[in-house]
């Protein structure tokens, strides 16, 4: 578990307005996209226009294939979480319940040696989207898998909630992997930005969007070599209910 004290790898994210990061998504999208018609575009015409050797015939068109491959999968990723961000009704959450009912499903999906635990006391209950809820939280769990899944080594995923002394809700997502360098924690909440080639880069983004919709404010402590620790905050005196 992370030193929580400690400020010098934390971001802040203030509690503004509520973003949407579906439109900085797709935005993200179509430059990546048109980044690739430009590939396919560039390889294409080489092919027509210069006499190449064979062995240089096939690598660009597999470029070509890889190009298209790639934006054709930014697109369907696009799709996905565009289904998954529908908005429902709000509805009284009791938010302990939810978590507890989610850690129990999600439990069979860790990685090999790696627990997933809850410490859940704060018996928050609040007007909000419970399905978009639940998406947050799979955001934040699969992160953390991952974390200790490259890590190479077993480990701990916790999900705790609490009430601090002035009432205000603290969830937190905490794992002891390996946490995040400097660089890599500053991009950690740009859609699109992954430490992996084929991690999408949506889930932390995605998170946080979800929660400040619910009006709260989200901050990451990841001191390498110390592990993860993401933080969920929400005033109770805030009004409630997603925008």
């Amino acid at each position: 578990m992370p030193d929580t004290t400690s400020n010098a790898s934390r971001i802040p994210i203030a509690r503004d307005a509520p973003t949407n990061i579906l439109g900085h998504v797709a935005s993200s999208v179509v430059h990546s996209v048109i980044n690739h018609f430009s590939a396919i575009v560039s390889q294409a015409e080489m092919l027509k226009y210069r006499k190449l050797p064979q062995d240089q015939v096939a690598t660009r068109a597999d470029a070509i294939i890889n190009a298209a491959l790639g934006g054709s999968a930014l697109a369907r990723r696009l799709a996905e979480y565009s289904r998954r961000l529908s908005a429902s009704e709000p509805e009284m959450v009791d938010l302990d319940s939810l978590i507890a009912e989610r850690l129990e499903a999600r439990r069979g999906d860790a990685p090999r040696r790696v627990a997933l635990v809850g410490d859940l006391t704060a018996r928050a209950v609040f007007s909000g989207d419970a399905p978009r809820l639940l998406v947050m939280l799979d955001c934040l769990i699969d992160n953390a898998f991952e974390a200790l899944a490259a890590a190479g080594r077993g480990g701990v995923v916790t999900v705790s909630t609490r009430l601090d002394n002035r009432g205000w809700l603290e969830l937190d997502v905490a794992d002891d992997g390996p946490g995040m360098t400097a660089d890599v924690l500053e991009q950690a909440l740009e859609p699109f930005f992954g430490s992996k080639p084929d991690h999408p880069g949506l889930g932390l983004p995605l998170a946080r969007s979800i929660w400040r919709r619910h009006r709260g404010a989200f901050s990451i402590d990841a001191p390498l070599g110390r592990g993860t620790l993401v933080r969920l905050t929400r005033p109770p005196s805030e009004p409630t209910g997603p925008s």
